[in-house]
């Protein structure tokens, strides 16, 4: 879920108001831009354990989503659930494998992250849902674990104007998840044995349930980090989020 989390340090990578003095500051110019900010991430990295939340960047550990609504139907999947008080624990621990950037004229980029395990807790309203054959209407708290998690995040932004100042705000994300393995525990209030089965049966073919919820899961995690960049973007002009040469 940690993904676009670089757009974010790059974000705040010009802002030097706020930020320590020692606190890497990274050119538009820089020929090697790329790397500039992989070692900015890296001095920022443990204070995103707690937020910075002059810069509006939420605690990572956990990650906190209020609410997510789902509906989606496609083959071997009918998904019509609301999820709250959702939170993600081991964001931390990311890795960033691979950055991209393109700043010619546009405001583009790639990133590739590792996350090795993340613990998700929520609870839950699932109504007229089933995966393949299997009904998962309910309503309780489930908690999982997810491990060898590898994020491919795209996006675009464009500058836009407020109250006279220049800000930047993406108006693309798109991710793409691989997940290697995952474990869940479900404790329903309505149906507790249909949810135990639901359990059951994902626990013993997470592949395969991963594999069907994975387009919904790339999906919302794309709204979510959408949401989530702007309101970072939306409190620093560009100009500080690009730092231009001193004439």
């Amino acid at each position: 879920m940690k993904a676009l989390l670089v757009l974010a340090v790059y974000a705040v990578a010009g802002y030097a108001k706020i930020l320590p003095e020692d606190f890497p500051q990274c050119k538009r110019s820089d020929p090697n831009l790329e790397s500039c900010i992989l070692q900015a991430v890296e001095v920022v990295k443990p204070r995103l354990l707690n937020g910075i939340p002059e810069v509006s960047i939420p605690a990572l550990d956990p990650f906190s989503v209020p609410t997510l609504k789902l509906d989606r139907t496609a083959n071997n999947l009918r998904l019509k659930a609301t999820i709250k008080n959702m939170k993600a624990y081991g964001g931390s621990n990311f890795k960033i494998e691979k950055l991209r950037l393109n700043l010619n004229n546009k405001y583009v980029g790639e990133v590739r992250v590792t996350i090795p395990k993340l613990d998700v807790s929520a609870d839950y309203d699932v109504r007229g849902s089933r995966i393949l054959a299997l009904d998962i209407s309910g309503k309780g708290k489930f908690r999982s674990n997810f491990t060898d998690i590898t994020v491919i995040a795209k996006g675009s932004a464009k500058p836009v104007v407020k109250d006279g100042v220049e800000y930047l705000q993406t108006d693309k994300i798109i991710t793409k998840l691989k997940i290697g393995n995952g474990q869940v525990i479900i404790e329903d209030t309505e149906r507790p044995v249909a949810a135990n089965s639901a359990a059951a049966f994902f626990n013993g073919s997470p592949t395969i349930v991963l594999d069907i919820l994975n387009p919904l899961v790339e999906e919302s995690s794309a709204r979510i980090f959408k949401a989530f960049i702007n309101k970072i973007f939306g409190t620093i002009p560009l100009k500080e989020i690009l730092v231009e040469d001193a004439l």
